[in-house]
């Protein structure tokens, strides 16, 4: 979707990336501070983002990944130096905290929740989760520094698909990132 200016920057434009790069650092710093279970700040965020749908949603998404490997605390790295998804966010993958942050957004971007029903069984919401997770981990390996940085982030983020059920799940699990970076601790799911 391309917003009127009266409803924000057309997307794509260097005024809608400014939009989102402001956007990016405020969430940053508000997901290190927010209480536990408060997701105001990432409520606010899909409010703003509605008129862009999944496409705006992963866009910022990008742009987390970026901040998240500039400022990822050491002991949250691997060897190499980047940041290590399985440090960050300890504990069996759960996903609850993914959907109750998806279902959230969802609602924000006027899509309905996110349900068991969606899905078949437990296990499959898991391995969906834990297949997107694979796609944020491979995200957090890109070189924030190169070049091509932002183009290939979003490349990887898109691997499961553009949809709003997709995009609002890699949210989720930025949102957890960024809370763990910002604190400079584990975001613990147990």
């Amino acid at each position: 979707m391309n917003p009127t200016s009266s409803a924000g920057p057309v997307a794509e434009t260097p005024a809608y990336w400014s939009m989102l790069e402001l956007e990016a650092d405020s969430f940053s710093r508000t997901r290190a501070t927010n209480q536990p279970g408060d997701w105001s700040d990432a409520q606010r965020v899909m409010t703003l983002l509605r008129p862009y749908g999944p496409a705006g949603v992963l866009n910022l998404c990008t742009l987390l990944v970026l901040r998240a490997v500039d400022r990822c605390p050491a002991d949250l790295r691997d060897v190499q130096g980047r940041p290590d998804l399985s440090k960050i966010i300890k504990g069996e993958s759960n996903a609850l905290t993914t959907i109750d942050t998806a279902s959230s957004a969802n609602a924000r971007l006027q899509r309905g929740p996110v349900t068991a029903g969606d899905l078949t069984s437990a296990e499959e919401q898991v391995e969906r989760i834990n297949d997107l997770e694979a796609v944020v981990a491979a995200a957090l390996r890109t070189r924030a520094g190169h070049p091509k940085a932002r183009r290939n982030v979003r490349r990887v983020l898109s691997d499961q698909g553009e949809g709003a059920r997709e995009a609002t799940a890699i949210f989720g699990i930025l949102s957890e990132v960024m809370e763990a970076v910002g604190r400079g601790t584990t975001h613990s799911r147990t």
